[in-house]
């Protein structure tokens, strides 16, 4: 097994910190308390994954979605020789920019930000870790280390960047000067070795998790998986996945769906979800690569058997077919168009300052950053339920 060997570049922070006198923590262990203890984190109690918090106290959360990705990716960085504190911490954040009503939020928020600097999830990751979470007075946000952020930095390209080239992934115009200090002035679209585990950890959450959801929720049960278009509508899309691919993935969970009474139901359920995702795990590998310069992170290539991720693509699109195109899950597009939309529209045009809180209205008197940036910097932090209440208060019931 490789071992990744990290310099003391990686464990730099954009603001120099002397640490706590007696503290054994490695750099990494202090930047994974930093992001559990933060309050973004905190928020991702009450934000959708797949179906909304108000469905039931069972279904995922983007709280219990990152949590679980964390421990994925700690078994990756164990298989491959990554240092499993830091893939674990790069999880734990790595959706913590995420707005309110999931990717329909995400969606809106970029449609309301076209022409200021756009929105996008990852880009607000590094924002709120980097600039809004208050973690010390001598620093904005949780002054991460250099590994911990660059393990975060899926798209390397400017907002500006991408615009010109009609690219939709992106960071923020305002973070260059982070982003050139977290690739050492290596800026390339090539991602770092733990940045990889972390994403294909993410996919494993999702293709499995998913579909796990569907199940208790009701939405893949024996007669939609037999359903008509089903397969065809797969291969669709994923149209590198053949019958034979899409066959065996059906008849892996037929069983599943089949089984009678409620425990056997529970633990057929777990165990084929554990199954699945040790087998995803156990398909990744570490490649040795040029790093071009900059350093052992980069050195490493995560490799996965590609018919394992094909498994994850097929995972994910019957998924789509079968949970996210279903009405009680499709329904949160026109509430996150109309409740993240209007809510933005009010805020920013708003005469009155009275309708922020006190540190948002603080920012706004600083003018540090455009009244829409902040703006969407409070709406994209806000849990589904507090947008909700908000939106009857501001839009719905209008102050007099």
């Amino acid at each position: 097994m490789p071992s990744v060997g990290y310099s003391p570049a990686d464990c730099e922070r954009w603001t120099p910190e002397a640490g706590k006198p007696g503290d054994e923590r490695s750099p990494w262990e202090i930047d994974r308390a930093r992001i559990l203890h933060s309050a973004a984190f905190r928020r991702l109690q009450r934000k959708t994954q797949v179906f909304a918090p108000a469905e039931g106290d069972f279904f995922r959360t983007r709280l219990t979605h990152s949590i679980e990705v964390s421990q994925i990716a700690k078994g990756i960085a164990l298989r491959v020789g990554a240092d499993p504190t830091l893939c674990e911490a790069a999880s734990l954040a790595h959706d913590i920019g995420h707005p309110p009503f999931g990717h329909a939020g995400e969606r809106v928020l970029n449609e309301c930000m076209e022409g200021f600097g756009g929105f996008e999830g990852n880009a607000q990751n590094l924002r709120v870790l980097a600039t809004l979470e208050v973690k010390s007075d001598a620093y904005p946000g949780l002054n991460l280390t250099r590994a911990t952020l660059d393990a975060l930095l899926k798209y390397k390209r400017s907002y500006a960047e991408a615009r010109s080239s009609g690219r939709a992934k992106f960071f923020y115009d305002d973070d260059l000067g982070l982003v050139e200090w977290l690739c050492a002035g290596r800026r390339e679209e090539r991602t770092s070795f733990e940045c990889q585990i972390m994403d294909w950890a993410d996919d494993v959450a999702y293709s499995v998790h998913d579909v796990e959801d569907g199940m208790w929720a009701g939405l893949i049960q024996r007669r939609r998986l037999a359903g008509d278009g089903l397969a065809e509508a797969i291969a669709r899309a994923v149209p590198r996945a053949d019958a034979r691919c899409i066959e065996a993935v059906m008849a892996e969970l037929r069983p599943v769906v089949l089984a009678s009474g409620e425990r056997e139901r529970k633990a057929v359920r777990k165990m084929w979800s554990s199954k699945v995702i040790y087998e995803m795990v156990h398909a990744a590998s570490a490649r040795q690569v040029a790093d071009a310069g900059r350093g052992p992170r980069y050195g490493w290539a995560l490799e996965v058997d590609p018919g394992v991720r094909l498994k994850s693509e097929v995972l994910k699109a019957l998924a789509g077919e079968l949970v996210f195109n279903h009405r009680r899950v499709a329904s949160v597009q026109p509430a996150a168009n109309r409740i993240v939309g209007q809510l933005f529209q009010r805020l920013v045009s708003s005469p009155s300052d009275a309708l922020f809180p006190r540190d948002v209205r603080e920012q706004l008197q600083e003018a540090a950053a455009s009244r829409e940036r902040i703006v969407c910097d409070y709406v994209s932090g806000m849990t589904d339920d507090f947008a909700r209440r908000i939106f009857t208060r501001l839009v719905r019931r209008p102050p007099s």
